[in-house]
């Protein structure tokens, strides 16, 4: 009876870490929600960037894709954002 109850014990265990580490072994699972929300934030800092110019950002888009092929469009509104501000600082 004793040796039952430690074997449902020790199998609880086992899946409550396996559903805990679930993220860590897909962690493109794990991104997507981050990743459509930081798309959202970046489209709109550049949207206001640009007065609401979205042929401009696709265009930069564009040539961004070009240099880092596999970088998700969140990565690249980010380092388009980026090259807005350095060029608007000069």
């Amino acid at each position: 009876m004793d040796a039952a109850l430690l074997l449902v014990l020790l199998a609880g265990l086992v899946f409550a870490l396996l559903l805990a580490t679930r993220n860590l072994r897909h962690p493109e699972r794990r991104g997507q929600g981050q990743s459509r929300r930081a798309e959202a934030v970046w489209e709109r800092k550049l949207l206001s960037m640009t007065l609401g110019n979205r042929g401009a950002i696709e265009r930069g888009l564009t040539a961004k894709r070009r240099q880092h092929p596999g970088a998700s469009r969140a990565e690249l509104l980010r380092r388009l954002h980026d090259d807005y501000v350095r060029d608007r600082s000069r």
